[in-house]
């Protein structure tokens, strides 16, 4: 088998052959769709950043063993470090969920670890989990333990003397109501749950607390919300929260009123005893008459000590309270910034952060050394031995937030992204030097914490973001001028809004609210081109409870333009979809406009990426996600009319599985990849089936995918930008490949790099890095079975001379070059032929055989 006229950019055409030495054999037997995965077995997703960590709420250390601590990422799983913060390993990737809730270490067995899946923060961002797992190995191996549909838990307690008593406050679905949700009791360790406290299915819990030496004793706070499917800032608090307490480790609750607590009824509370006085109990309140409130006789009267807003504003997304364990009066509070007392609650200072906000969200303290500290946090997990005076570093946890991903057109090529909590970025797909560090990312400051990024196509190193905000990052100037909107009165927001580039014209940004808006001057100037294209009266849907429900804003109209699609090959036709479940149609430029909704979809039924085909005017495909609307299946759809019928195209992607993206490679028609909230699929014959596109991929939330030449780079909602290089050879893959005996993949084009190197100290191994993609080209061969004798790649230069030939039964493969002076000027990315069944990847470092 043989491929030619292979390019580069050293301007040397090359042949490559691949063939056998000595006789082979293969069976006969076809596969059937979807496309059997050894044909892209070899391909892997590389993680490329950035190290600056995402949201974190769950930390814990363990009592002993001062130098490890556990933290849950929302969306990154669960993370362990055996060096105070120093690095942070990820533990729980072998597991099908990747939001963490709540983490838990047996005081009597530090072997044994508990983990409740699924954020309980109730932010518009949520991410569910799937109920309880247990590792009894320190985290090298976890089982799932239960409770599958509580979704959010928000806590998990373990009785300090017997590692199998385990209490659960389970929280529930964050958009509908579910009888799943309360506080849980396993006295086996998990085999078995018995619900001890269930208010009713709108109701669930958010915080335990044990009395110190007295694990019979317990208060819970049960806490009534719901996120509604539009945008709004805070949730809903019903009157079915509340705090709860029982004597007998469990079988009878009592609620916990009056005696100084807020008549009115509260929202979220977090609860905290003092280790040092049993009879100190601690409460943050978010209710009318909010605050602080501390009881000294074990809980049977209260008194407000502290009404301070800064602790306990925004109760849906804050609410703990941490108190020494040798100090009952050394009070902390985690916030906006981090606020710290020592005199009961009644004055508290800032501590950690600063006041723009850090956002602190959990604080374990070491209850035999209060020195010792881990701090979850929005921007990760970091650990002090010292009460704080240093803490270690933030930048070390790959668990980005991100909402979108766009790439330029420079060499290497920079990819960006708006990571939540912590501003936009950029990041190059090559380091300058032997892999990606801090050195080679940089913020972007026109971009926020969401939106898209759009990099100008005929400025290489300009960059929309945001509302529109103009920045060039050359000389760092900011053009903040968004689009007028005197003409359509009110500017209705969501967390993101779209703004894209035309591809048939690369001086036209589109950007969209509720109307579509265009420049074609930098943002010098806008125009509305369009009406209101969002639903006049979606009305309330039925999931929501009766609290969420009054909470609606007055005007009807509260949806917004969501994505934005123009024609890659039919100038002036636009596609648009929007937040409450419209799929609306321009052909002349925003002149007139279509209605052309599937009549499946419903409102609130988010449209969050509309593809249009780069082959076919006609054609285009829809991604739904309808979660907040308690349906967590994947909706796709697939119109080759112009939108005058509509086919479901979503078969092979599970439920759980809600769309974020779907994406047509332009390079070949019918391949398309579907960005999902539990991973990357793809589909070879367009839509009609789906199948994984993993790999090596964490399973996380994925949001966003661009194809850029032959590379697929994606945003994760938990573990920053990946990119599968050279994904070339899933373009020639179909339902009948497999029946090849023996394939060579067409090379992608190859760019000669010459690593560069440290001029100074290199980067310590320890410190936060991404490995650069293979330096050489990449060759892909098939093979059906495993032939009987060794194969042989030869590759030729354009006049047919073999300038480097491979067996898979050389002894030795390849050996650094003498003339080399620095390690870092010759790099192998290469491993020897295989002769597996399967895809393989052999990577040719572009140099001719060492002369003998």
């Amino acid at each position: 088998m043989k491929f030619s006229g292979v390019r580069s950019r050293l301007g040397l055409a090359w042949a490559a052959h691949l063939f056998f030495i000595g006789s082979c054999s293969f069976a006969q037997t076809a596969t059937t769709p979807p496309v059997d995965p050894k044909l892209f077995q070899d391909l892997r997703w590389r993680m490329i950043g950035p190290p600056r960590a995402g949201r974190v709420l769950p930390v814990t250390g363990v009592p002993g063993q001062p130098e490890t601590y556990y933290f849950g990422s929302v969306g990154g799983g669960a993370w362990k470090t055996n060096d105070a913060g120093r690095t942070w390993d990820p533990i729980f990737d072998s597991q099908q969920v990747a939001s963490i809730g709540a983490i838990a270490v047996a005081p009597s067995n530090p072997n044994i670890v508990y983990v409740g899946s699924g954020e309980a923060d109730m932010r518009s961002s949520i991410s569910a989990g799937n109920g309880m797992y247990k590792s009894t190995d320190a985290g090298k191996t976890w089982s799932f333990i239960g409770l599958r549909d509580s979704r959010q838990i928000g806590r998990i307690l373990v009785d300090p003397q017997n590692a199998d008593s385990v209490f659960v406050a389970a929280l529930g679905y964050a958009y509908g109501p579910n009888s799943e949700r309360g506080v849980f009791h396993s006295t086996d360790g998990g085999k078995n749950w018995q619900r001890v406290l269930f208010k009713d299915e709108n109701t669930g819990a958010i915080d335990l607390a044990f009395e110190p030496g007295n694990p019979q004793v317990i208060f819970a706070a049960l806490w009534q919300t719901r996120r509604p499917p539009w945008s709004i800032y805070a949730p809903s608090n019903g009157p079915g929260s509340g705090l709860y307490r029982t004597n007998d480790g469990g079988q009878h609750w009592e609620a916990v009123t009056g005696h100084g607590l807020p008549s009115e009824g509260p929202g979220r509370i977090g609860i905290a005893f003092a280790p040092s006085n049993p009879k100190r109990v601690y409460l943050n309140v978010d209710a009318k008459d909010g605050g602080i409130y501390r009881s000294d006789d074990g809980g049977q009267n209260w008194k407000r000590v502290a009404n301070d807003r800064r602790l306990w504003q925004r109760g849906w997304y804050f609410g703990e309270i941490t108190v020494n364990p040798k100090d009952a009066d050394n009070v902390f509070v985690p916030n906006t910034t981090s606020y710290q007392s020592h005199d009961g609650g009644v004055t508290f200072a800032a501590w950690r952060g600063h006041p723009g906000g850090d956002d602190y969200h959990e604080l374990w303290i070491d209850p035999a050394d209060p020195q010792r500290m881990i701090l979850g946090c929005d921007q990760g997990a970091i650990v002090t031995r010292n009460a704080g005076t240093t803490w270690s570093s933030w930048y070390n946890q790959p668990t980005a937030q991100l909402y979108h991903v766009s790439v330029d057109n420079r060499f290497p090529y920079w990819v960006y992204g708006a990571q939540q909590d912590s501003g936009a970025v950029a990041v190059p797909s090559r380091g300058k030097f032997h892999t990606i560090t801090a050195h080679d990312w940089r913020p972007i400051e026109a971009g926020d914490e969401n939106g898209y990024i759009a990099p100008d196509p005929l400025n290489p190193g300009v960059v929309f973001g945001g509302n529109a905000t103009r920045q060039d990052l050359e000389d760092e100037q900011i053009q903040s001028e968004p689009p007028t909107l005197a003409q359509i009165g009110d500017f209705r927001r969501t967390w993101t809004l779209p703004l894209v580039f035309s591809p048939t014209d690369p001086h036209v940004l589109y950007f969209g609210s509720q109307v579509l808006f265009r420049t074609s001057n930098s943002g010098a100037s806008w125009q509305a081109i369009s009406p209101d294209l969002t639903r006049e009266d979606p009305d309330v849907p039925a999931n929501l409870d009766a609290a969420t429900a009054a909470d609606a804003p007055k005007n009807k109209r509260r949806g917004v333009v969501y994505t934005i699609a123009p024609s890659p090959v039919k100038a002036g036709q636009i596609w648009v979809g929007t937040d409450d479940g419209l799929i609306q149609l321009s052909h002349d430029e925003g002149k007139t406009w279509k209605n052309v909704t599937p009549p499946q979809i419903t409102a609130w039924s988010k449209v969050t990426h509309i593809e249009a085909s780069h082959s076919e005017a006609g054609t285009a495909y829809l991604a739904i996600d309808r979660h907040r609307l308690e349906d967590r299946n994947p909706y796709l759809y697939r119109t080759r009319d112009f939108g005058a019928s509509w086919q479901r195209a979503d078969r092979g992607i599970p439920e759980g599985s809600f769309l974020n993206c779907v994406r047509e490679d332009p390079a070949r028609k019918s391949l398309l990849y579907a960005c999902t909230e539990q991973g990357v699929y793809v589909s070879f014959n367009d839509g009609d089936d789906w199948q994984p596109l993993q790999l090596n991929l964490p399973n996380t939330s994925v949001r966003d995918l661009v194809v850029h030449d032959d590379d697929l780079v994606i945003a994760t909602f938990g573990r920053s930008f990946w990119i599968l290089d050279d994904a070339a050879p899933l373009r020639e893959l179909n339902s009948s490949t497999a029946a090849t005996n023996v394939i060579l993949f067409r090379p992608a084009l190859t760019y000669r790099i010459r690593p560069g190197y440290d001029q100074a100290t290199p980067t310590p191994k320890d410190e936060p890095q991404s490995d650069n993609p293979p330096t050489g080209a990449i060759l892909d061969y098939y093979l059906k079975e495993t032939p009987s004798g060794p194969i042989r790649l030869e590759i030729f230069d354009a006049s047919g001379t073999m300038v480097r030939s491979s067996a898979s039964n050389d002894e030795l493969f390849h050996t650094k070059p003498e003339t080399v002076q620095f390690t870092a000027d010759w790099i192998d990315d290469s491993k020897p032929l295989l002769v597996e069944p399967g895809m393989h990847r052999f990577v040719w470092d572009l140099r001719a055989a060492l002369s003998q």
